[in-house]
């Protein structure tokens, strides 16, 4: 979660007032006693109102974003939030039972990739030991994952204009 925290962090600082204003209002709206903490509670109706499907995952993601484990979060731990709900980069691991929240590597089923299922929806997403012990039942058809880094670079190499385009 330290890297995602630092993304955050690092996105944060370079946003414009406007956009930094945005996630302080975003901070106060889920401070529903305005003690300028986020509690458990605070952060589940949250979750609730964003129509999490598992609540299990959620207490997870809570205690993974409350960095110094004092049981709740403070604006900085809830700029993480912000940014993974702006960024959309709140994915799951689809194993069986696994749930994990992916803040690394993972594996994305290609297929329902380039249909357009992204991890916001109907995707295959899972996490590495997942992926590699088989802990997963997904569409027959759909054989081929690859790792988030590998898509990425897979997306920009077929965005690249070929040498003969550039002459």
């Amino acid at each position: 979660m330290e890297e995602v925290r630092e993304t955050a962090m690092t996105y944060y600082a370079k946003l414009p007032q406007s956009h930094k204003d945005e996630a302080t209002n975003f901070f106060e709206s889920l401070d529903s006693d305005g003690d300028g903490k986020i509690n458990v509670e605070e952060f589940m109706a949250w979750v609730k109102k964003r129509g999490f499907k598992s609540i299990t995952r959620s207490e997870r993601l809570f205690k993974e974003l409350d960095k110094d484990e004092n049981g709740t979060l403070d604006f900085n731990e809830v700029v993480t939030l912000f940014y993974l709900n702006k960024s959309g980069r709140f994915v799951f691991c689809d194993g069986n039972g696994c749930g994990a929240f992916l803040k690394g590597n993972y594996f994305t089923c290609v297929k329902c990739f380039k249909a357009g299922t992204s991890a916001a929806g109907g995707s295959c997403d899972l996490c590495c030991s997942c992926y590699r012990d088989n802990n997963f039942n997904h569409r027959d058809d759909h054989t081929t994952f690859v790792d988030n880094y590998a898509l990425l670079l897979s997306i920009w190499r077929q965005d690249k204009p070929s040498s003969v385009e550039l002459e």
